[in-house]
């Protein structure tokens, strides 16, 4: 869309980015438009070109500029037009801080692939293993996980790395600061 802004006899035009230009899935594309997205937000627009180009990102950006779809967005692109590897384990592993951020991105990762056949889900700390164990046993495509269950898992060798090919850190300042060096 383009807009045309006058003030003062000057005119600008803006031209607002569509989720449609970053030929995106269409199932994804579905799901924005569901969710009610129109056009990404600045972060967006920076990090989703830069991981559909399979390039590596580290970006800030405060509370609430929809970091999470900047990455998952790209992400379950890939999955979807990538055929997996032979093997169980996790094609992506977001490391999150906190049981509440894990829980954050799983509903979003949830709310962007619901009109695909994504297979995700979450190991953090504070939940019954069984559940969990029963996850990690299935073909995988996302795993969400806090790094101490997912150590306890790795542990007890209930983690298969074979088909891994992408690795997010989200907040890992804060994970440092946590003392997950």
């Amino acid at each position: 869309m383009d807009y045309v802004a006058r003030r003062g006899g000057f005119s600008c035009v803006i031209v607002m980015k569509s989720f449609d230009s970053f030929n995106l899935h269409p199932s994804l594309l579905k799901a924005v438009q569901a969710c009610g997205f129109a056009t990404p937000t600045p972060i967006q627009e920076q990090a989703i070109p830069v991981v559909m180009a399979g390039g590596d990102l580290m970006a800030s950006a405060q509370t609430g500029t929809g970091k999470t779809a900047a990455f998952v967005l790209p992400i379950l692109h890939r999955l979807l037009t990538t055929s997996a590897g032979q093997g169980r384990g996790p094609r992506v592993l977001v490391l999150a801080p906190t049981r509440e951020l894990a829980g954050q991105v799983t509903e979003d990762i949830a709310k962007y692939s619901r009109f695909s056949r994504i297979h995700s889900g979450s190991v953090v700390g504070g939940l019954s293993y069984g559940p969990q164990i029963q996850l990690l046993q299935r073909p995988l495509d996302l795993l969400v996980a806090t790094p101490g269950r997912l150590l306890d898992h790795m542990n007890a060798g209930r983690v298969d790395y074979s088909r891994l090919d992408v690795f997010i850190l989200d907040e890992a300042d804060r994970m440092l600061d946590m003392g997950f060096i």
